[in-house]
Order: structure tokens, then sequence, then C-alpha cells
């Protein structure tokens, strides 16, 4: 596990900023992954698949809205894949004195 020192003229202060950025950043990916999750699901309901089904079997071409809506269904996987990855990332962050 790495390791990440800071050094500062007021780490109390400069603790409770980090812990508030933290906290803060972890929200804003908790929303957007509802968001994309949302999304993901109106794509599943529409289709009857699965998102890894269609990830892995389909083709623009299966789809109502060809190239376009692939790409966003895709693009919606992509992102939340990465905002799953950046939130395990934050959770576990631990604070060491």
């Amino acid at each position: 596990m790495a390791e990440i020192k800071l050094k500062t003229d007021q780490s109390d202060q400069a603790i409770v900023i980090l812990r508030e950025a933290m906290k803060t950043e972890e929200l804003r990916i908790k929303y957007a992954m509802d968001v994309a999750k949302k999304k993901l699901a109106e794509f599943e309901k529409k289709y009857g698949v699965s998102s890894e089904t269609f990830i892995n079997e389909w083709a623009a071409e299966d789809l109502d809205g060809r190239d376009l809506e692939y790409v966003e269904w895709a693009g919606e996987i992509k992102l939340s894949s990465r905002l799953n990855e950046r939130f395990d990332i934050l959770r576990g962050i631990e604070y060491i004195a």
C-alpha cells in the first residue's frame, strides 16, 4: 500500500480540508454513479438485455438509434466502471496520524 505524506504549517486545518474534500468528491461520484445507473437501466429496459450482454454481444446495427445509441450506451458503461473504480479508491484511503 502506498503512503502519501504532506507537509504543512497548519496540520489540523489541512486535515479538516482534506477530509471535507474527499467527502465532497465521494458524494459527487456517488451522485454520478446513480445517474449512470439510471441511464443504463433505461437502455436495459428498452432492449431487454443487460449492459454486460450488450457490450459483449451486440453491435450498433442491433439498436434503433444505431451508432449514436450504441456509443451512448457503451459510454455509460465505461463511465460507470470508471466511477466505481474512483469510488473504491476513495473509500480505500485511510488517515494515519
